[in-house]
């Protein structure tokens, strides 16, 4: 299968806080230490993940089904040598307090699948967590009150949004879709995990080192410009990159590169989003001359970014996606889906934004995502046919399935209205 990995876009494996980056500063002067990544089993690892399934017992069936799925994955990278058993309680911690803080249980399974494709792609676990942290914030309404970090700015007369309550000519469900990286990092339980997670992979690292990893975290983690159903929304935005950047220990020039980059997807116009609903790329000389600028500045980018703006679609449709509901939480509050019958087809014209996406905002070849997708999607009725997503079943195996996520993601819109 051709894909993106980590090699292709330069990228490292295991996090090393005796190496330096491009574009970054080595400020903690770990070089004087013989550091490794953990991998052995201990007894409080073991101990604290009794006690984490004794809280998982009193979630919702839905969040005790997706996350025992996860924690299964999790242990096979633990006996394969790929995880610490502290890696994976924390990542199971996480999962955890998702349920107990009443997140969406429909997001887990992309949350598996972004962290599992990362970890097996670039065989770096921190890399993995840092996707799976900046997709943990899905829902809808957002708590108003919750800080971004980092922060975002208008094009047009500078403001600052510094809060999800500061965007207040958007929907709730637009809100999410804009600021749902930048709440998780801005949530200091989160940033807490992942300076957890850091600790974990490197023990005898100091402060300052753990600091700087996940401020790094958090830059690989801003993956907007991956969709252009969120790029419309988010016209006229921009991030604010040079506080964070220079926590994670960027030199000017890289913090200048970055922030061209998103004062450029800042001007994506909104118009151009209804081809690629249609599953098209816009034709026009406006678009061409963007996408241009886009990709030029998109180059310039730090290797972890480059690679998490294309595996973030890449990992969409995989199977711990599909079967949380991801997108049948799409088609109810985004896309006008009032029954389960038209989930399949609504998810089919989903796919092909995406394939259209793949291949305009990623540079990437459409059968890259056409391959990754193709036989998850079989069982929820959809095929492919001359390189386009369509309703191949209208009773596909996954019919109960389907019915069942679309009375929970019925549910939790109805309360959202409330």
């Amino acid at each position: 299968m051709s894909r993106v990995t980590a090699k292709e876009h330069g990228g490292v494996g295991q996090s090393d806080p005796v190496s330096t980056e491009r574009g970054s500063r080595d400020t903690c002067s770990l070089t004087q230490h013989a550091m490794h990544p953990v991998r052995q089993t201990s007894p409080c690892a073991a101990s604290e993940a009794t006690r984490l399934h004794e809280r998982l017992r009193v979630l919702s069936p839905e969040h005790q089904r997706t996350i025992l799925r996860f924690e299964q994955r999790l242990r096979a990278f633990e006996t394969n040598d790929q995880l610490s058993a502290g890696q994976c309680v924390v990542v199971l911690e996480h999962l955890v307090r998702l349920g107990e803080r009443g997140r969406n249980p429909a997001n887990t399974g992309n949350i598996e699948d972004l962290f599992c494709h990362t970890l097996v792609d670039t065989g770096d676990p921190i890399r993995a967590f840092a996707q799976a942290l900046a997709d943990s914030v899905k829902v809808v309404p957002m708590d108003e009150d919750a800080p971004l970090l980092p922060v975002m700015r208008s094009l047009k007369d500078g403001r600052s949004y510094r809060f999800v309550r500061d965007f207040k000519t958007m929907s709730p469900g637009d809100k999410m879709l804009v600021t749902h990286t930048m709440v998780a990092y801005g949530d200091e339980e989160m940033w807490m995990s992942a300076r957890a997670f850091v600790q974990a992979t490197w023990p005898e690292a100091g402060a300052t080192f753990i600091d700087r990893e996940v401020a790094k975290m958090a830059v690989q983690s801003q993956h907007l410009p991956s969709s252009t159903f969120v790029l419309s929304r988010a016209h006229g935005l921009t991030l604010e990159c040079a506080p964070l950047y220079r926590r994670a220990g960027y030199d000017e020039d890289a913090i200048a590169r970055a922030q061209a980059f998103y004062d450029t997807c800042a001007e994506f116009a909104p118009e151009w989003a209804s081809a690629f609903v249609r599953g098209n790329v816009p034709t026009d000389a406006a678009w061409n001359r963007w996408r241009r600028r886009y990709l030029k500045a998109r180059d310039g980018l730090p290797e972890e970014l480059i690679y998490q703006l294309s595996s973030d679609t890449l990992t969409n449709f995989l199977e711990g996606t599909l079967e949380s509901g991801k997108w049948t939480d799409a088609t109810v509050f985004f896309g006008g889906v009032t029954r389960p019958s038209q989930i399949p087809e609504a998810l089919a014209a989903i796919v092909n934004q995406y394939i259209a996406e793949h291949v305009a905002l990623h540079d990437r070849p459409a059968d890259e995502l056409i391959t990754a997708c193709q036989v998850t999607l079989e069982p929820w009725g959809i095929g492919f046919v001359h390189g386009r997503a369509q309703l191949i079943d209208r009773s596909p195996p996954k019919a109960d399935e389907l019915e069942a996520q679309f009375k929970a993601a019925w549910a939790r819109k109805k309360l959202g209205e409330r």
